[in-house]
């Protein structure tokens, strides 16, 4: 071989190993940002334990990727339960949810009449995804809880 065809063959040698280096090396930085967990409000992650606890709540969110600070046992402990207990929550919470949205049109005839709307929460600089989780959780407890107050007003009466 000449030398420029070694000093060809070297320098492709080189730029081939150095993009193969860097590629290599992007996929792990791309997967911790895929994993990149989101820190809300103690608030909200406490509304989402109620949710999911007491209503059944199954989030279209991979709540995993919420930080759950001094309520990570609680989460931690109702997940051992459910596995436990083999229950299945998430289709109580669909067929609550259909009944929800089933009376949502009577409710709207008689009880929205005189009822005032609060408006949702809204905090400055707040991560995008804690935000959807807050809007998320809302509209279903207040469909859920809704559904419950319809049922009950229909075996009473």
């Amino acid at each position: 071989m000449t030398r420029i065809t070694r000093f060809f063959a070297l320098t492709f040698a080189l730029v081939l190993a150095t993009t193969l280096g860097f590629s290599a090396r992007q996929a792990p930085v791309q997967a911790q940002e895929e994993m990149m967990t989101h820190t809300c409000d103690s608030t909200l992650i406490l509304l989402l334990y109620i949710a999911e606890h007491d209503y059944g709540f199954a989030s279209m969110m991979d709540v995993s990727t919420f930080e759950k600070g001094q309520y990570a046992p609680w989460f931690e402990a109702m997940m051992a339960m459910m596995d436990e207990e083999m229950m299945d929550e998430d289709d109580m919470a669909m067929d609550m949810t259909e009944e929800a949205m089933m009376d949502d049109t009577m409710m709207d005839d008689t009880m929205m009449d005189d009822m005032m709307m609060l408006a949702p929460a809204v905090i400055a600089d707040e991560d995008e995804a804690c935000t959807a989780l807050r809007m998320e959780i809302e509209t279903y407890l207040y469909e859920t809880i809704s559904a419950e107050m319809m049922m009950m007003e229909e075996s009473e009466g």
